[in-house]
């Protein structure tokens, strides 16, 4: 099922409580992608028979200047408007900086909380990385910003290649203005974000869920996540990367157990 909730594009899976799952990042605006919704419910799949799994991603036209603050507003809205609050949310990556936000700003609509692969803020490598990334899509160079990002998404060994192949992709990937403005103003608002920044701490129960050669975060960024946040336990799996960490069966084992928990 696919459709709006609230202003943002959702596809939900299964039936029961809903888990609001925001989406790391992606070239396209919306949920479009099954690619995208199969890899944001994968963690969580074995939930599908008795929960609701909800996939959110941006919506269309967001504003150059968008700060994290503002589009968590927006989630947040959404959430009160559409669902019966407070709800469990999970966010990935990119996702997981929104529901930081979120929980940071708006503690009425978050139950429970899972981070995967994100932390407080990025690390120096991720925010150069989305920085240059979304200075070259507002300068119209397509290629070398897709080639970027995939270079810096694939393992050591596999990065020239996947440089390579989203040079030659780019413009499948991304050939819609729309889109492209979209995808800088969500990477120039994640640069932004700080949870330290935040106007409250986190309350929520959370979990945090990453690998220890992601290259976006380090380690301790991760260990000051939880310390941040005082009701939070961290696995850690320090031979697993930032995409790596989220088919781990022991990081959905532990994700599971933790949703599993009134």
């Amino acid at each position: 099922m696919r459709g709006l909730l609230g202003s943002i594009p959702f596809a939900a899976v299964g039936s029961g409580p809903p888990l609001v799952i925001a989406a790391g990042l992606w070239p396209t605006t919306g949920v479009r992608s099954d690619q995208l919704v199969r890899g944001a419910i994968g963690p969580v799949i074995g939930l599908a028979t008795t929960r609701r799994l909800i996939v959110l991603n941006r919506r269309p036209g967001l504003p150059a200047g968008l700060t994290m603050t503002e589009l968590a507003a927006e989630y947040a809205e959404t959430l009160r408007s559409s669902l019966e609050v407070p709800v469990d949310l999970m966010g990935t990556s990119t996702g997981g900086s929104i529901v930081q936000q979120v929980a940071a700003d708006h503690p009425d609509v978050v139950r429970r909380l899972v981070l995967l692969s994100t932390a407080c803020r990025l690390g120096p490598h991720g925010q150069e990385m989305q920085s240059r990334t979304a200075r070259l899509l507002r300068a119209g160079r397509i290629r070398p910003a897709v080639a970027l990002a995939a270079a810096s998404l694939a393992p050591a060994g596999l990065r020239a290649p996947a440089r390579a192949i989203g040079w030659a992709m780019a413009h499948r990937l991304l050939d819609n203005p729309t889109d492209i403005a979209d995808l800088a103003a969500t990477l120039e608002a994640e640069d932004g974000f700080d949870l330290a920044a935040c106007r409250n701490p986190i309350t929520s129960k959370t979990l945090v869920v990453a690998g220890g050669r992601d290259r976006f975060y380090s380690e301790e960024l991760f260990r000051e996540t939880a310390r941040r946040i005082s009701d939070s336990h961290l696995q850690l799996l320090t031979r697993r990367g930032h995409i790596s960490v989220l088919t781990d069966p022991r990081a959905r084992a532990t994700i599971l157990g933790f949703l599993a928990t009134t």
